[in-house]
Parts: C-alpha cells; sequence; structure tokens
C-alpha cells in the first residue's frame, strides 16, 4: 500500500526544527554557561553585578 505525502515546503530548509529534546537542551546550556559567565564577571566588573542581581531577582519569584 502506498502512502500519500503531501509536499512541504519546509522539508530540507533551514526552518526545519529538530525535535522538542535538542531545544530543551540548548536552552538549558545557554542558561548554565550565561549564569556561569555573570559569576565570573562579578569579580571582573560593577554592571555584570547588577545584571546578576537583576536575574537572580526575576528567577526568585
Amino acid at each position: 500500500m502506498m502512502a500519500c505525502r503531501r509536499k512541504n515546503i519546509i522539508d530540507g530548509t533551514t526552518f526545519e526544527f529538530p525535535g522538542f529534546g535538542f531545544w530543551v537542551l540548548h536552552f538549558f546550556s545557554i542558561m548554565f554557561i550565561f549564569l556561569w559567565g555573570m559569576r565570573y564577571a562579578m569579580k571582573r566588573a560593577a554592571f555584570p553585578i547588577i545584571g546578576y542581581r537583576f536575574l537572580k531577582m526575576l528567577f526568585k519569584h
């Protein structure tokens, strides 16, 4: 039995996204790298300290 398949204009382009787990992994890794960098930057400059405290306040609630 042959399957009917409609042509999808997204197939084979850069807009064809991988699965949900791929994006979850990338989201958490980006957040980890960003927060790790903010902790490192706290030792270096005053502006990242303000940003780090602001992010802590946002994620606290």
